[in-house]
């Protein structure tokens, strides 16, 4: 039997969404934003020794977290708070894009081996189970709520 990884599952089906063992498994999250939506991102867990990081970018705009306005945000396990609060900036903003990504030897990761999420909706916004690329899909590696507060 073939044992393909996550990500060339993703490259041969020519989609950012498949099936793995019986679960959605996304390359990347899209959440519906505008202009001023106002998003929480809270960590939950680390089961990883690698560095984990959440990564965010919105489709047209920036993302502004305390005044700092960047295309991409990287949240880092060893050095942002566990709860952070960002905002969407961009008139024509209308899609927020969440990966999770990881560090080797000072190497950020991302889209690569066995990296995915899964997701779960609950009253707190979307659950993101991630799975960083090395070794097996665990989708444990890092756990963190997205929640669009506005």
């Amino acid at each position: 039997m073939n044992k393909q990884t996550v990500s060339e599952l993703f490259e041969e089906s020519g989609s950012d969404t498949i099936s793995y063992r019986g679960r959605v498994v996304r390359a990347l999250v899209r959440i519906p934003v505008k202009d001023g939506s106002l998003v929480r991102v809270k960590r939950e867990s680390v089961s990883s020794p690698r560095l984990q990081a959440v990564k965010v970018s919105v489709n047209k705009g920036a993302v502004d977290v305390n005044g700092y306005r960047e295309p991409i945000i990287s949240l880092w396990s060893h050095t942002s708070p566990e709860e952070v609060e960002l905002t969407v900036r961009g008139k024509d903003a209308s899609v927020l894009e969440v990966w999770n990504a990881w560090s080797m030897g000072g190497v950020d990761s991302s889209w690569i081996g066995n990296s995915g999420i899964v997701t779960k909706a609950s009253a707190a916004g979307q659950l993101l189970q991630c799975s960083d690329g090395i070794g097996q899909a665990t989708f444990s590696d890092l756990v963190a709520t997205i929640e669009v507060l506005g």
